[in-house]
């Protein structure tokens, strides 16, 4: 898409970006598919830095609580996990003011994988000493990023940081609050200049849509008072800000530190802090086109260097051959591999590899 400078070619991309810095992010999540550490792999390669956006409300994405991994043991050849058991009584809260997975809940996860290993050597090829090697590995890093967190968010972002350390990536991993938090008197232009031109955000992003006659942005239109901002109340729920919340910006988000967050918009004020190229996967770089539309109608600059990273490997190892041999074929839920279904059957080094080879 020339308006959001996107590309899907490396070379092309950093040969734009030149000297600038780069950064990629997303919600940090309890399992990951393989397209997120492509993007870790790139933005690594490109010198960049990932954030962990770690007040993303509870349930706006199934892996910021769950996982899905194939699975033998299970009647239907999924293993549904839930890190949150409470999900229901915690959906809608800022990551923030959600407890940590509970001891319990670790042990839970420990006997389930225990039987898929065990179910699993039952079926095909698997070495089951090395796999529960890897299984107190796995659970080692779920239990030191619990007993150490005192969020959801920050379980997540520790677990995560540790797995990615271990698989081998050196690159900056950052708590997207702790980086905004840290360039408050920037984040609070941005956020004026937003308010000031409230009318003109909503008709640009009503012009991208129009753009968009296949409906492939997944953006939503926005009110003409639509702030670009949300607080957690009193019991952690993620509210939407009205425009006469706010007086003094700056000041605003200072009497409301550890509590606000941005929403679908957050990568602007990142472009404003002097950034220059942002590295995404296929979900969020559908919203390129209205963010460049809006940051070249309300804030007169274009869109920066925008590399579309991705990949989506055929799920194999020997969990997935066990679920095809026992029920035919592998369930549609589970096409790709996770992270934590790899980690049982592979190395480190291996996996990394993988991921680098594969986009």
């Amino acid at each position: 898409i020339d308006e959001a400078c996107a590309v899907d070619d490396f070379d092309a991309f950093t040969s734009r970006v030149g000297t600038g810095r780069v950064f990629g992010g997303q919600q940090p999540y309890v399992d990951y598919y393989p397209a997120v550490l492509a993007k870790l792999d790139a933005v690594e390669r490109a010198g960049g830095f990932y954030a962990f956006a770690d007040y993303a409300p509870l349930g706006s994405d199934p892996w910021l609580a769950r996982t899905e991994l194939p699975s033998v043991a299970a009647r239907d050849g999924i293993l549904r996990f839930p890190f949150q058991p409470s999900l229901r009584v915690h959906a809608g809260k800022d990551l923030r003011f959600v407890p940590p997975p509970s001891k319990e809940t670790l042990c839970a996860l420990e006997e389930k994988l225990k039987a898929t290993i065990t179910c699993t050597a039952k079926v095909v090829p698997l070495d089951r000493k090395s796999a529960f090697d890897r299984l107190r590995v796995l659970l080692h890093d779920y239990e030191e990023a619990r007993t150490s967190s005192r969020s959801a968010g920050e379980f997540n972002t520790r677990w995560s940081t540790r797995i990615f350390r271990r698989l081998g990536y050196q690159l900056p991993l950052v708590s997207l609050s702790d980086l905004l938090e840290n360039h408050l008197p920037s984040i609070a232009e941005t956020l004026e200049i937003f308010i000031a031109n409230r009318v003109l955000v909503a008709e640009s992003v009503a012009e991208a849509l129009a753009i968009d006659v296949d409906r492939e942005t997944h953006f939503t239109v926005k009110d003409r008072d639509h702030v670009p901002l949300a607080i957690a109340d009193e019991n952690g729920f993620r509210r939407p800000v009205r425009l006469s919340e706010i007086g003094n910006a700056e000041q605003f988000l200072r009497d409301h530190a550890g509590r606000w967050s941005l929403d679908v918009f957050a990568p602007i004020f990142l472009f404003r802090l002097g950034l220059g190229g942002i590295i995404n996967g296929r979900g969020s770089i559908r919203y390129s086109l209205v963010l460049a539309h809006v940051m070249r109608r309300v804030f007169g600059e274009n869109h920066v260097p925008n590399l579309l990273c991705s990949c989506s490997p055929v799920a194999n190892g020997p969990f997935a051959e066990a679920v095809r041999k026992k029920h035919g074929a592998l369930p549609d839920a589970l096409r790709e591999p996770t992270l934590i279904a790899r980690l049982l059957e592979s190395d480190e080094a291996t996996i990394r590899r993988e991921i680098a080879e594969s986009w």
